[in-house]
């Protein structure tokens, strides 16, 4: 039963301002920049570069579905400027490309666009909203994006360490950074108007925003905090791989077929609360969908099947507080979908949840209903020799308008750790 309620369309289609999914049979959203494949979505403004927006429907009917972007300010509210001024064009694009499964027992419709498109090219820079909508009727929402479009002003020069405090040394990383604009950039107030975020591979939930400069020397902007820039490490991410339906792949126990419907049931993890840190090449948390047993790559995206995998992790009782199964598979959100529940004959947490072909990257997070984030000490542990990737965001309100521009961007990897 709990396979077919995931199946059912969600009605609950009020606009959020963040990654959501208003219809829970839309899966596999994928948000990434063409050139590179670089999961995270920015874009420089006036440049050439795109990005592209994936995602499937589980049904065998096609949809007509248009995208638009909604300028926002950098608490990611909508900045109050209107379409005509943030955005060249008629505001709108045409999902056109839309592929039908073929030889797949799960039926669905592969979408896919280019962003921007020919009639809706971002004017200024900042954060927008890219929003999914159906038959030219804006409240028929089918999911949203953020993504950032940079003009940039400045350098960010990132320095990665383990954290300057001794009771988090061994499970924090610490991110201390500097902004240096352009001398012809004009910022009359710094302090005030200047907001730096800082990101861990690129999630939302666990960002640090609001930063303010310690210190502005000339040009500099610097954020060399004590406190307030201190990352848990969390761990190297556990991982399985489904590429192959035909051939054993990693992380995989067994595989059935029930129903007509395919299954996959992992390996029992154990907890690695207590374990010391092992270093091994993880995707940070991603997924990278691809199929093994097709002779040739050009139809992954609509020839790759989906299946339900069987998650499980050992415990010694039941927790009062839910567990989750969190990672690029979960959208980088806290999806009642992928709960966790306790089976007192197995001890242990299990979950069964759709997923497409591919190899994938995951942890298991404990709901802290007082923060309403996850806790994955219990489970994973936290270590500062962890290597994730680090973003910060820069943003200042531009004077003459009052929008939050986004000025500088830097990206760096903790495997530089001093």
């Amino acid at each position: 039963m709990a396979c077919t309620c995931l199946l059912k369309a969600n009605t609950d289609s009020s606009l959020r301002y963040s990654n959501a999914i208003y219809e829970s049979d839309v899966r596999t959203v994928r948000f990434y920049q063409k050139s590179s494949g670089f999961a995270f979505p920015i874009l420089t403004l006036g440049g050439q570069d795109a990005l592209v927006l994936e995602f499937d429907q589980i049904r065998s009917e096609r949809d007509f579905y248009q995208i638009t972007m909604i300028h926002c300010d950098a608490n990611w509210r909508p900045s109050g400027l209107s379409r005509t001024q943030t955005l060249e064009g008629m505001g709108y694009d045409n999902i056109e490309n839309a592929s039908f499964s073929n030889g797949t027992l799960m039926q669905y419709t592969h979408y896919a666009v280019d962003v921007p498109g020919e009639q809706s090219r971002p004017k200024l820079s900042g954060n927008y909203l890219l929003v999914v909508y159906r038959n030219f009727n804006e409240s028929d929402i089918v999911l949203s994006r953020r993504m950032m479009v940079l003009q940039s002003q400045g350098a960010v020069n990132m320095e990665l360490s383990q954290s300057k405090q001794v009771e988090l040394r061994s499970t924090h990383q610490q991110v201390n950074f500097n902004f240096t604009k352009n001398d012809a950039y004009f910022m009359p107030n710094a302090m005030q108007d200047v907001k730096a975020v800082i990101l861990r591979n690129g999630e939302w939930m666990f960002g640090i925003d609001d930063l303010k400069p310690m210190f502005i020397v000339g040009n500099e902007l610097q954020y060399n905090h004590q406190l307030g820039n201190q990352v848990d490490g969390m761990n190297q991410y556990r991982f399985f791989d489904i590429r192959s339906f035909r051939s054993s792949t990693a992380g995989v126990r067994q595989r059935l077929n029930i129903a007509n419907q395919k299954h996959v049931i992992l390996v029992n993890d154990k907890s690695r609360r207590f374990e010391r840190y092992f270093n091994w090449a993880d995707y940070n948390g991603r997924v990278l969908y691809d199929n093994k047993d097709l002779p040739m790559p050009a139809g992954t995206a609509f020839e790759s099947d989906y299946c339900f995998v069987h998650f499980s992790i050992q415990a010694d009782a039941e927790l009062k507080e839910a567990v989750y199964v969190y990672g690029e598979l979960s959208d980088w959100r806290i999806l009642e979908s992928h709960r966790m529940y306790f089976n007192a004959d197995t001890r242990a947490y299990e979950a069964v949840v759709p997923l497409k072909q591919g190899y994938y990257n995951y942890v298991f997070g404990v709901k802290d209903e007082s923060t309403g984030l996850l806790d994955f000490s219990m489970f994973e542990g936290q270590h500062s020799e962890t290597e994730n990737n680090y973003m910060v965001l820069i943003y200042h309100k531009n004077p003459g308008m009052g929008y939050d521009e986004l000025i500088g961007y830097g990206l760096k990897n903790s495997t530089s750790l001093k």
